[in-house]
C-alpha cells in the first residue's frame, strides 16, 4: 500500500513461493487483489505486469521458459484483478462470488470444446500421477482402474471448483487486510451477511436434479463449481449464527477442524445449509448480533 515496489515484491515473492508450498499462491493472489482493491484496476495491472516480470527474469536466469511469468500472470492474477474490480465497484460479495462461478463454468466448458476426449486425456494423466500410489495402498487394480476414471470424467469440474474456492479465499484474504488497515470490523460484517440468493439456488438444484436424471458428467461437473458458492455461503452462515449466538469460539475451531479431516462431507452439509437459507433466511430468525467490542469498551 505504500509503493508499487513493494506490492511488485510481495506479490512475485509469495508467487516463487507458491512452488514450495501451492497455499501460498492465495498469499500472492491476496496481495494483488489488495492492491486493486483499494488503489484500482490500473495500479494493480501494472503491479500484475512487474511481478510477471519478476518471475519471468528468475524463470529465464534457471535456464526455464521466460512464458512462465506470462503464464502466472494471465492464470493465476489476472481472474482475481477482475474479481476484485468488481467487489470493489459493487460491494457484493454475492456478484463477486457469481462472477468467479462464471469463470469456472467458461474454463470447463472451453475444455469440452477444446478436448475432443477430455475424459481420455485426464485418464493417461492420472494413470501417470495418481495410478502408482494408489498401486502401492495395496487397492486391488480393478478398484484403481474404476477410480480414476470415475475422477477423470469430473476432473475438469473439480479443477474448476477449486479454482473458484482459490480465487474466493484470495479475495477474502484482501478484503480482510483492507478491512483491517481502513475499516476494521468491516469484513466480518460483510461476509457473515452472504447471501447468493434464491436463482443460484435453483440453478444448483437444476443442475444436481440434470446430472443425476440424465447421467450427465458435465451437469455434474458445472454443479460442483456452484456447490463451492454455497459452501462458502454455509461458512458465512455459521459464522453469523455464532455470533449472534454468541456461541464459543471452540464451535468455529471444531468446524474448520472437521473440514481438514471431512471436507466433502462437510462442504456438502454446508452447501444444503446455506441453499435452505436462500429460501428461508436463517439470519432474520437470529437475534441481532453483539455490539462490536470498540462500542463496548467506550460505553
Amino acid at each position: 500500500m505504500q509503493t508499487r515496489l513493494r506490492a511488485v515484491t510481495a506479490t512475485a515473492g509469495f508467487g516463487i513461493g507458491f512452488l514450495l508450498l501451492p497455499p501460498l499462491a492465495m498469499v500472492s493472489n491476496a496481495c494483488l487483489a489488495l492492491v486493486g482493491l483499494r488503489a484500482g484496476l490500473v495500479s494493480a495491472l501494472w503491479v500484475g505486469a512487474g511481478a510477471a516480470g519478476v518471475l519471468a527474469l528468475l524463470a529465464w536466469a534457471l535456464g526455464l521458459s521466460p512464458l512462465l511469468g506470462v503464464f502466472m500472470g494471465l492464470v493465476q492474477w489476472l481472474p482475481n484483478v477482475a474479481l476484485a474490480q468488481v467487489l470493489r465497484h459493487t460491494a457484493s460479495w454475492a456478484l463477486t462470488l457469481l462472477g468467479a462461478a462464471l469463470l469456472g463454468i467458461g474454463a470447463v466448458l472451453l475444455l469440452h470444446l477444446a478436448v475432443a476426449d477430455l475424459p481420455g486425456v485426464w485418464l493417461e494423466i492420472l494413470e501417470n500421477t495418481l495410478g502408482p500410489f494408489l498401486s502401492q495402498t495395496g487397492m486391488p487394480p480393478v478398484e484403481v482402474t474404476q477410480n480414476l476414471v470415475r475422477a477423470a470424467e469430473l476432473m475438469s469440474g473439480i479443477l474448476a471448483m477449486a479454482m473458484v474456492l482459490n480465487m474466493a479465499v484470495s479475495l477474502f484474504i484482501a478484503r480482510y487486510w483492507q478491512a483491517a488497515l481502513y475499516n476494521p470490523g468491516g469484513f466480518a460484517q460483510e461476509f457473515q451477511a452472504l447471501q447468493l440468493g434464491r436463482i443460484p439456488a435453483l440453478i444448483l438444484l437444476v443442475l444436481l436434479l440434470g446430472s443425476w436424471l440424465g447421467q450427465s458428467n458435465l451437469l455434474t461437473e458445472l454443479a460442483l463449481i456452484m456447490l463451492a458458492l454455497f459452501f462458502l455461503q454455509g461458512l458465512a452462515l455459521v459464522h453469523a449464527l455464532c455470533r449472534s449466538l454468541k456461541m464459543h469460539r471452540a464451535w468455529l475451531i471444531s468446524l474448520y477442524v472437521l473440514l481438514v479431516f471431512a471436507f466433502p462431507q462437510m462442504m456438502v452439509i454446508l452447501a444444503t445449509f446455506a441453499a435452505l437459507d436462500a429460501f428461508m433466511n436463517f439470519r432474520q430468525r437470529l437475534p441481532p448480533p453483539p455490539p462490536p467490542r470498540d462500542a463496548d469498551q467506550a460505553d
